[in-house]
């Protein structure tokens, strides 16, 4: 069974991930965090998380720091950004720090579903959107 960590500060948010993980998954282990220090500590206390949802804007996140540290500390795992940037040169910035996706929070309940069952399979994702820059 996959394992999730869904990291963003806003509570609705992590519950509309959270039933989005669901439905693409079916039987999934979740767990969540608030703040880029929670999400070092869920991913210390866990090392068998497969896939990180991360937000780079939460308390302890500034920009794409918070990714270059949890790919420093958990190369292992792989992290799908979300975030309402969807400029390019983000995008392309985050995936050069190794995102393994890159999911704008304006995206639907079907490419959050297609991000993660790719990302699982160990394949680059962005939405059809993104996919020229």
């Amino acid at each position: 069974m996959p394992s999730l960590l869904i990291a963003d500060d806003h509570p609705l948010f992590r519950a509309a991930l959270r039933q989005a993980a669901r439905d693409a998954l079916g039987e999934v282990d979740l767990c969540e965090a608030g703040s880029l220090d929670a999400v070092l500590a869920q991913l210390d206390a866990h090392p068998a998380i497969d896939l990180v949802l991360l937000d780079l804007h939460m308390p302890g996140n500034h920009g794409l720091a918070g990714l270059a540290a949890v790919r420093a500390q958990h190369p292992g795992v792989a992290v799908v950004v979300v975030s309402a940037n969807d400029d390019p040169r983000v995008v392309r910035r985050a995936l050069d720090h190794g995102a393994a996706g890159y999911l704008p929070k304006s995206a639907g309940l079907d490419e959050l579903r297609d991000a993660i069952r790719s990302v699982l399979a160990c394949e680059t994702w962005l939405p059809p959107t993104l996919r020229a820059s």
